[in-house]
């Protein structure tokens, strides 16, 4: 929770004349704040709704009403209903650093990425001592490749918190991102140093040193497992660090305890099916990817990779209706449309 101090007028002026943009951007629906709406209706019986409703009923001037019931349309994918209650709570309380929190990662999910930039920009200016503030603007321009602009804001952050375990990890994202390994790897290092727990850096950390043939690699790993041994994230990142070692018997080993911690999680079966698929454990390589795509029925990549398999057993047909699902899938997945239309056209000369 953050908790604002008093600010200057010109910060307040700036603050209102923000709102009026905001606010320019739902004028024209012309809909009460507590009307009900598309995803009320959808879940009209909710009691978690009706108590955020009812609140807000009684305390129409309250601002955290509407942020609540904000959060819990986000929650709920009902984001132009979050932005709306957004709208409102910032009309009643505009110098909550969460409120523009929430707008921007509603934008960044609605798929409006400039205006969650924007809003998170915004807020930068209003709030430049909120260090959490200035993170997540440096999330979204490295998730946006604003490289520049990311690393300047890294900068400010460390200005004010030269002990900062989150820039360093961020900034060895950027550093990553521009293939500048060496100075990445410092970035990260430097993370844990601030920060023993931050398994994100160590398994970054691992992830680059595999990639540059340093001895060390297995040990950041060991040491991510070591802060957490229920992390998915340490644990998935041994996995593929034995994977790219090609030990396909050490990564099954590990991509295993992951399915006996996380069952209802989709990519380990489908690494497991692609070393299964390498070793020609064919049967159960099918099987693996079969687990993976009952739990994302989505997931074109493991369509493709049983498509794969089928091919080399044998089973045309079953291997080109996959091929033509991951295509159908992800449109943009050229590869699968062209190995559906190879096999189709095989399938029809025989």
């Amino acid at each position: 929770m953050f908790k604002i101090q008093n600010k200057t007028k010109l910060v307040i002026l700036m603050c209102a004349a923000s709102m009026l943009t905001l606010f320019s951007l739902f004028s024209c629906k012309g809909e009460d704040a507590n009307k009900p709406n598309p995803v009320q209706a959808q879940i009209a019986n909710d009691p978690n709704l009706k108590v955020l409703n009812d609140f807000i009923l009684k305390n129409p001037t309250v601002a955290e009403g509407f942020f609540n019931r904000a959060k819990y349309y986000y929650d709920m994918e009902g984001y132009d209903e979050a932005i709306l209650d957004l709208a409102s709570a910032m009309k009643l309380d505009s110098m909550k650093p969460k409120y523009y929190h929430l707008l921007a990662d509603t934008y960044m999910d609605y798929y409006q990425s400039r205006m969650a930039l924007m809003t998170m920009q915004k807020a930068s200016g209003m709030f430049p001592d909120s260090i959490h503030t200035l993170l997540k603007l440096t999330e979204f321009e490295i998730i946006l490749k604003k490289y520049d602009a990311a690393m300047q804001t890294i900068r400010n952050i460390l200005s004010k918190d030269r002990q900062n375990a989150d820039a360093y990890l961020m900034m060895g994202t950027v550093l990553e991102e521009s293939n500048d390994m060496k100075r990445a790897l410092a970035a990260y290092k430097k993370s844990t140093e601030m920060n023993p727990f931050m398994i994100d850096a160590w398994t970054k950390a691992g992830d680059i040193a595999d990639k540059m043939g340093d001895k060390n690699a297995l040990r950041y790993f060991e040491t991510a497992i070591r802060v957490d041994t229920n992390s998915y994230n340490a644990l998935y990142a041994m996995a593929m660090h034995y994977q790219h070692q090609n030990n396909r018997i050490k990564a099954l080993e590990w991509f295993k305890k992951i399915n006996q911690k996380y069952p209802k999680i989709p990519q380990p079966y489908f690494n497991i099916g692609i070393l299964y698929n390498e070793i020609d454990s064919l049967d159960k390589a099918i099987e693996s990817f079969d687990m993976a795509i009952n739990l994302d029925k989505i997931y074109s990549e493991a369509y493709y990779a049983k498509a794969i398999v089928q091919e080399k057993q044998g089973n045309l047909k079953g291997a080109q209706r996959n091929y033509s699902q991951a295509s159908t899938l992800n449109p943009k997945f050229t590869k699968a449309a062209q190995e559906s239309d190879r096999l189709k056209s095989i399938i029809n000369k025989k």
